[in-house]
């Protein structure tokens, strides 16, 4: 995995200030030790948050983590096939 713990401790505590239940995977290149370069890319499974909290935990990241490139997927399950990808490859944060 290609992520700081500073860059994690923002991840989390951006999403739990939000939903405390929440569970957070990194997918993507920065979950692969070998691959370049890549932007975060994060799976948020919730029941609580909405499409519009990404705006809030986007925004909250980028004052953090200033210039990183973020993708955020929230989902209350893993159902969707995109967003089952995502879960079985990611990693737990």
């Amino acid at each position: 995995m290609r992520i700081s713990e500073n860059e994690i401790k923002a991840i989390k505590e951006s999403v739990n200030s939000l939903d405390k239940g929440a569970k957070i995977y990194l997918f993507g290149s920065r979950n692969v030790d070998l691959a370049k370069g890549g932007d975060i890319d994060l799976l948020i499974i919730s029941e609580k948050l909405s499409y519009d909290d990404t705006i809030t935990i986007r925004k909250n990241l980028h004052e953090r983590l200033e210039e990183q490139k973020i993708h955020i997927i929230i989902a209350q399950d893993t159902t969707d096939p995109f967003v089952k990808i995502a879960y079985r490859e990611g990693a737990l944060l």
